[in-house]
């Protein structure tokens, strides 16, 4: 039986004065991926833990959770990066009352090469994909002694018709791996505007009795989607779905608010604390438990089962052909896309795009600056989409960014009419350097850098900078 906790948020650095406020936050949910980096060694990648932050959130008085967002258990592809490890060592510092993780897949197989989608994807509803899932859910709670508690996923494509429903789906793959239930009421909300299922359907076909936790949060339109954006508080409606809910889960453990750090500054603090208070609110209409939940038993001996090779062949031609919609381009010699026509898959390729260019921007800040100040929009972004199609996303920004500072500089004569560009991505090529491979490096200047970036920190294009020569050594600290 789960234990009740109370009302969480997820953790980023921005929100911690809401985990100081007393009586405000029972329960701090990290996504232990955002504590990670990949590094390359002697042996390959690897991930890093950044471990002196997991003991400082070890230290909070909070209730710990943990919510995986790198290693989904929807698809037929494991992560080739050892990642037991550095969950291990979040598991162990944190102590969770349980561990969860999305029921989509971000990684697809295309001959002896493993590719990063760019993106959460939705598995095929299927008897096959229910197998796989199922299979994977077990595996990693055997693999790291936990309880996984698997969560509804939000899905912006069209039901297909050999499909089984949103609540058929999550059903049987909960009842299969004999797992939890992460409740997105948010995701749920997207799919019925979307088109697909209305949200109390998807809830009638669900057993409640596996709910051990139910995650709100609010979103934004784009393209006539309502997107999964973590971008704003719970609308109304969507609150008052919960509350009607609350009552009907034996087994709840925790309610917690998701929102993203890029929209505290329109959203604001005050306002994510007062929809923490409502979230306690809905936590108080939980019926009180009279007897233990069925839903999990610690029973640590069942790991992988053998499953049929054409459940796992069917499911992975399915993740094959939506990578090649998603792309646009045939894959492994595959002629079609699927699904086709699905105006989803415009959506899914902006969001992939910025995403891709997000961490772009966030690890070569300078650099894309002065592609902007000098090129405009149009031509830095045409720039920006002709690296996008010539390599893959990586969910890494420094990986990204180190990938497109690579690029760059080979296409440099494209760009020659910016000035100091060379050298100031040559210095955060070398930073990015610096932590993904411990390489040192000296950058020569010909002005003064504090001048060069303080124009760049004010949106100023530099001009007529005092020539100063200078050497500046990088290395990993």
């Amino acid at each position: 039986m789960v234990r009740e906790l109370g009302v969480g948020l997820i953790y980023w650095p921005e929100l911690a004065p809401l985990f100081d406020a007393d009586g405000l936050v029972d329960v701090l949910e990290l996504e232990p991926q955002t504590l990670w980096e990949k590094r390359e060694t002697s042996i390959g990648p690897a991930y890093h833990v950044n471990e002196g932050l997991l003991r400082a959130l070890a230290a909070r008085p909070q209730a710990k959770l943990l919510h995986g967002v790198g290693q989904p258990l929807g698809g037929t592809v494991d992560d080739p990066i050892e990642y037991l490890k550095p969950w291990s060592l979040a598991i162990e510092a944190l102590d969770p009352a349980w561990i969860s993780e999305h029921l989509s897949f971000n990684r697809v197989r295309i001959g002896e090469s493993v590719v990063n989608t760019g993106f959460l994807l939705p598995p095929s509803q299927t008897s096959a994909s229910i197998e796989v899932a199922a299979n994977n859910i077990r595996r990693f709670s055997h693999a790291l002694r936990q309880p996984v508690a698997v969560e509804t996923g939000v899905n912006y494509f069209k039901r297909g018709h050999n499909e089984l429903s949103d609540g058929e789906y999550f059903s049987a793959v909960a009842n299969q791996a004999d797992c939890g239930i992460l409740l997105d009421m948010h995701n749920l909300w997207c799919n019925e505007k979307n088109g697909r299922a209305r949200v109390v359907e998807t809830l009638e076909q669900l057993p409640l009795e596996r709910v051990w936790e139910v995650h709100l949060a609010g979103g934004m339109e784009l393209n006539d989607y309502w997107l999964d954006a973590h971008s704003d508080v719970v609308p109304p409606a969507l609150i008052d779905l919960t509350a009607e809910l609350m009552p009907k889960l034996p087994a709840v453990g925790a309610i917690t608010f998701e929102i993203l750090p890029s929209h505290l500054g329109r959203v604001g603090l005050d306002r994510v604390a007062r929809q923490l208070e409502e979230l306690r609110r809905l936590w108080a209409l939980r019926q009180p438990r009279t007897e233990p939940s069925s839903a999990w038993s610690a029973d640590w001996t069942s790991g992988r089962r053998d499953i049929a090779v054409a459940c796992i062949e069917e499911a992975a031609s399915w993740e094959v052909a939506l990578l090649a919609s998603v792309r646009g381009t045939p894959i492994d010699g595959e002629a079609f896309v699927y699904p086709p026509n699905d105006p989803a898959i415009a959506v899914l390729r902006r969001l992939i795009r910025e995403a891709r260019l997000s961490s772009i921007a966030r690890g070569l800040k300078y650099s894309i600056t002065l592609l902007m100040l000098h090129l405009g929009a149009r031509r830095t972004t045409a720039l920006l989409d002709d690296y996008c199609q010539e390599y893959p996303p990586d969910p890494f920004a420094a990986t990204e960014a180190n990938h497109f500072a690579t690029f760059l500089r080979r296409a440099i004569l494209r760009v020659a009419e910016v000035p100091y560009l060379p050298e100031v991505l040559a210095f955060e090529h070398a930073l990015v350097r610096a932590a993904l491979f411990g390489e040192p490096a000296e950058v020569t200047w010909s002005v003064d850098p504090t001048a060069l970036f303080g124009a760049l920190d004010d949106g100023r294009v530099p001009r007529d900078l005092s020539p100063s020569s200078s050497t500046l050594e990088v290395a990993r600290a």
